[in-house]
């Protein structure tokens, strides 16, 4: 059976379409015959994986994040359910690979720190010869539409493949992402929601293709709508709370509510949520004799170690502390 995958641009009237459309006969001339082919669901941790070994994975919500090393491949057409963004850790490797639309290969050095951008549901034939380390940021594609065009006001805005780009914003980005896999995730859905807001604008800003540009944000949040968001917040801190959830309660968009809630209370979402938090874990070790592993499960911290640190860090002191000395 001939080949028959993509090379495409985004286009999000087909987000949900799962077809990949053929690569055009000039391309397909360039592919050696039965060369493989994978399309990675990062967030599938049962999924088996033929060209890749992921060696940490994460999820949360619509974000998975993780490392995965790359064997030599003599050749494959590579893609992913999700969006993807890439930062290469390791050693330097050799990539060739065939451009949409193009009939030459072209091959890059990809050094530590390179960006690799690869849009859902796109295959893009790759071939390399050595081993390499990879950060990777995959989001959902339903997340990614509904950033998309809330923050650029509807516009179609086209987003292709790049390998082996230079970009210092996405490598001060990729800190705080190694920060998450550092803790495990511990930051949560909201926290991973809020890098992955970034990071979606910046890409689609600087390499998208349309002419696009993100809307302005002109105007604060009335006090009733902030307390409509902070009074879900009190109602649901044993629950996991979404971005999105609160966005839609103050009425703006994801990419804006960020930074209008840290402009009216002095936090971010997810700090808020954290001091709230801490705030009704004293009051339950002050009030019951429940085990401070199970508070801090039941608070929505990930084991008591996390909520230990989070704890000490707003109080200066520690839960077992802070209880045996209210109760002496």
């Amino acid at each position: 059976m001939s080949l028959n995958f993509a090379m495409r641009k985004t286009n999000f009237s087909m987000l949900g379409d799962s077809t990949v459309p053929a690569l055009s006969r000039s391309n397909l001339d360039r592919v050696p015959e039965n060369t493989p082919t994978e399309l990675l669901d990062f967030s599938n941790g049962s999924s088996q994986l033929k060209n890749i070994e992921i060696i940490q994975r994460i999820t949360n919500g619509p974000v998975t994040i993780g490392r995965y090393l790359l064997p030599p491949n003599p050749g494959v057409f590579l893609g992913a359910t999700q969006y993807a963004v890439m930062v290469m850790e390791g050693s330097p490797v050799e990539i060739e690979w065939l451009p949409p639309g193009s009939q030459d290969y072209e091959r890059k050095r990809i050094e530590h720190g390179n960006v690799d951008i690869l849009p859902s549901d796109t295959l893009l034939y790759q071939r390399w010869e050595t081993s390499s380390r990879t950060m990777f940021i995959a989001i959902d594609k339903i997340f990614v539409k509904q950033i998309v065009e809330q923050a650029f006001a509807g516009n179609a805005v086209e987003l292709k493949p790049y390998i082996g780009l230079r970009d210092p914003i996405i490598e001060g980005m990729a800190q705080a992402w190694r920060g998450e896999l550092e803790v495990r995730g511990t930051g949560g859905r909201i926290q991973a929601e809020a890098l992955a807001t970034a990071l979606v604008v910046h890409v689609f800003r600087t390499y998208g293709e349309g002419g696009a540009t993100p809307k302005t944000l002109t105007g604060g949040m009335s006090g009733t709508r902030l307390r409509r968001v902070t009074d879900y917040i009190e109602s649901n801190l044993t629950e996991e709370i979404s971005l999105g959830s609160l966005a839609s309660l103050a009425g703006f968009s994801i990419h804006h509510f960020n930074d209008v809630f840290k402009a009216e209370t002095g936090y971010s979402p997810h700090r808020y949520i954290i001091e709230r938090r801490i705030h009704r874990a004293k009051e339950l070790l002050l009030t019951n004799d429940s085990p401070i592993a199970q508070i801090a499960v039941d608070l929505g911290f990930s084991g008591q170690s996390h909520f230990t640190e989070h704890f000490r860090k707003s109080t200066g002191t520690t839960p077992l502390r802070f209880r045996r000395a209210r109760k002496q």
